[in-house]
């Protein structure tokens, strides 16, 4: 701070076999038909899961396959893992993104409650940020990031230079002071449409070495077999964005 669609085929069946020749093109443009017309939640029955593996061999994680992986710009990185995915058709003031960041120094925190509570401080007193609203209080117990129990809060946002924004802020520190942060952000509109896929890609980041051998995608590189992830949601969550 996983949709798992179902392809549901209809076919028509004529009950009328004497005219079934003369009904061949008639039935076969109905057919076309039909398949263009088809919902969005069949449109999008061949989204499947991908495992992302960093080029530098840093981190995993799974994602959708039709979110598009990047890195960040060199001289931007705020520390060795700093990478986004965002979502169908996403502009920056449209649709969704995720961003995880491992952070270059230790954290000067000693828990993750405590980095997410500064953070609050610093965006309520942000003379560039004109609205703030706390959406979802700092908890720390629904997610694990990496291996360690992590704390998160949801907010709005909105800066003078920029978009109104929903964000879903987690933070994790671990003993040695490696701080990992991540950050879902979206419009209003896609935010608890977007939700349940980014907190599973939250769920599932791994560093190397801290958990699952999964080596199945690759930026630059190239993709095999897909997997599905299913992952409790909290997109049910009791508050209004707007």
């Amino acid at each position: 701070m996983v949709l798992v669609v179902a392809l549901v085929v209809f076919t028509a069946v004529d009950d009328n076999s004497d005219d079934e020749d003369d009904d061949d093109d008639d039935d076969s443009q109905n057919e076309s038909s039909s398949q263009n017309e088809q919902p969005p939640s069949a449109q999008q029955s061949q989204v499947t899961w991908r495992t992302f593996n960093d080029r530098e061999g840093l981190f995993t994680v799974q994602f959708p396959s039709n979110w598009t992986p990047s890195n960040v710009a060199e001289v931007d990185r705020s520390g060795p893992i700093d990478s986004f995915f965002s979502s169908p058709g996403a502009t920056g003031e449209t649709g969704a993104e995720i961003e995880f960041i491992q952070y270059a120094q230790p954290s000067v925190f000693s828990t993750s409650q405590e980095a997410l509570e500064s953070e609050i401080n610093t965006l309520q007193n942000d003379p560039t940020v004109t609205k703030f609203e706390i959406e979802r209080p700092v908890e720390c117990a629904m997610f694990i990031l990496n291996g360690l129990q992590a704390c998160s809060y949801i907010y709005e946002v909105r800066t003078t230079d920029g978009p109104n924004l929903a964000v879903l802020a987690v933070d994790a520190v671990a003993p040695d002071g490696t701080e990992y942060e991540v950050y879902y952000r979206s419009d209003f509109n896609s935010f608890q449409h977007y939700l349940p896929a980014a907190e599973s890609m939250i769920r599932s980041f791994q560093t190397t070495g801290s958990g699952s051998d999964v080596t199945n995608f690759s930026l630059g590189g190239s993709s095999n077999t897909t997997r599905q992830q299913n992952s409790s949601s909290s997109s049910d969550d009791d508050f209004s964005l707007g």
